[in-house]
């Protein structure tokens, strides 16, 4: 029987990358710092929804779907994942899995090819979160103001859809260096409720924003992260402290040339066991060891 946990059997609709990265790797090489990527960390972790956005033209390879693999990496141990099959998916897989703990993965987003979901599978797909899923995905797009366009206008996705879409994050190529630096341009959360009176509908919490003066990252305020501590329901202090953790654990993998994924599989693993007191086994279907959505850094269609 098909078994929705299995990569394996999902597999041969996605891309097998060569040269796979942690995100240990992309912080160090300047892509995100550590602070942005411990506050993606927890948000991955507590199974929130993740877009990451980059643009096509002039700068094809941006990197979305490595980006993607790697922040994947912050799953932690029991997590399912599911392959979706572009616009041959039948969604059969919501009643064998449990939604709470299940990340659902469409490689993108996009009316480019049958492996990518548009239209109706791609509104099934991002409605997923209302019934308890996570949802990982890509898409092309220059700015964040551009996907919440694409997501309201092409899709016609409602704005309480949009509102359970978790963090958008919208990277790209920057200054005129060889080889190109990736850098996460913005990264913003999405609120569950309120903005009816913003543009689409939507109020967004912005965790980071690149500099392009200093090519350094401007943090989420106080006030922001106070608002994110509600919404996770921690205290603020809880908050601080939990993210104080990954940094300093982030800081230490990203020394030199950053750990790899296995190493940061286990790093990851090792933080969650000291904080739960619980086994670091990662499941058959989980993202773990790279096994996830699957693109080479540079033929990331």
């Amino acid at each position: 029987m098909f078994d929705p946990r299995s990569p394996y059997q999902r597999r041969m609709w996605h891309y097998e990358s060569d040269r796979p990265l942690s995100v240990a790797q992309l912080i160090s090489a300047g892509s995100l710092d550590a602070r942005t990527a411990s506050l993606l960390w927890l948000l991955v972790e507590r199974h929130h929804s993740l877009i990451v956005s980059g643009p096509t033209d002039p700068t094809p390879g941006v990197g979305k779907t490595t980006t993607l693999n790697a922040l994947l990496g912050f799953l932690p141990v029991g997590s399912t994942m599911v392959y979706t099959m572009g616009m041959f998916e039948d969604f059969d897989f919501v009643s064998q899995v449990n939604p709470a703990t299940t990340c659902v993965l469409a490689n993108e987003v996009s009316d480019h090819l049958r492996i990518y979901m548009w239209g109706r599978p791609a509104r099934t797909l991002l409605r997923l979160p209302q019934d308890g899923f996570a949802v990982a995905t890509s898409c092309h797009a220059d700015t964040i103001d551009d996907v919440l366009g694409m997501l309201r206008g092409d899709l016609r996705l409602t704005a309480e859809d949009v509102r359970g879409l978790g963090v958008i994050v919208n990277i790209g190529l920057v200054g005129n260096l060889w080889p190109p630096r990736r850098r996460f341009l913005t990264v913003n959360y999405v609120r569950p409720e309120g903005g009816d009176d913003e543009p689409h509908g939507v109020s967004l919490e912005p965790l980071a924003t690149w500099d392009d003066a200093t090519d350094s990252f401007i943090p989420a305020t106080p006030e922001t992260l106070a608002e994110l501590s509600a919404t996770l329901g921690m205290a603020p202090d809880e908050l601080e402290a939990a993210l104080q953790r990954r940094e300093a654990r982030l800081a230490a993998l990203a020394a030199g040339r950053g750990a790899g994924i296995q190493v940061m599989r286990e790093a990851v693993d090792a933080l969650y066991a000291e904080e739960h007191g619980s086994s670091s086994q990662v499941v058959s279907g989980s993202a773990g060891s790279g096994a996830s959505a699957e693109a080479d850094e540079e033929d990331d269609a």
